[in-house]
């Protein structure tokens, strides 16, 4: 009996050790950590920065539901962004996930965005929510695969539709 108590511990314990092991929670604070560093590439003015955590086949969803295919395409926005006098971006951590085989994690943020109405060039700022896919590549970066951005609805709107629903 105790053989088999030991036998069937010890299996427990191989499997445990096969399962990847990586805490999630873990996983999500180093891509927030890299996260960071985009951040900063864009309040220096740097497009490499910017676009090097792009995979070369992301993709980016603007508010306004039009598609950015590729790095390349996501690095040429950037780079029109940054010579806007008034592009700003801050994003604030909401939730994220990640696979305890530490290859995979979603981010989601709270982002303002900000840039120059053309016709007056005062500047705009767009409150949105941000879902953005990294994935590790072969040599162990965290890159992003996919980032998903929702405007939110003003205040205005808002105010009306809780009219609505009362």
């Amino acid at each position: 009996m105790a053989k088999r108590l030991f036998a069937l511990a010890a299996t427990a314990t191989l499997l445990a050790s096969c399962s990847g092991g990586a805490n999630p929670d873990d996983v999500v604070d180093t891509v927030r950590l890299t996260e960071q560093s985009q951040l900063q590439a864009i309040e220096a003015d740097e497009v490499v920065g910017i676009v090097r955590l792009y995979a070369d086949d992301a993709v980016l969803v603007r508010p306004d539901g039009s598609v950015l295919n590729g790095g390349a395409a996501i690095g040429e926005e950037y780079a029109h962004l940054i010579e806007d006098p008034n592009f700003a971006i801050t994003i604030e951590p909401t939730d994220g996930w990640a696979s305890a085989n530490d290859d995979l994690a979603v981010l989601t943020s709270q982002v303002t965005f900000t840039t120059s109405d053309p016709e007056t060039g005062d500047p705009v700022t767009l409150p949105m929510t941000s879902q953005t896919v990294w994935t590790k590549d072969p040599g162990g970066s965290w890159m992003i695969r996919s980032a998903y951005n929702v405007a939110q609805a003003g205040e205005e709107v808002a105010e009306e539709e809780s009219v609505v629903a009362e």
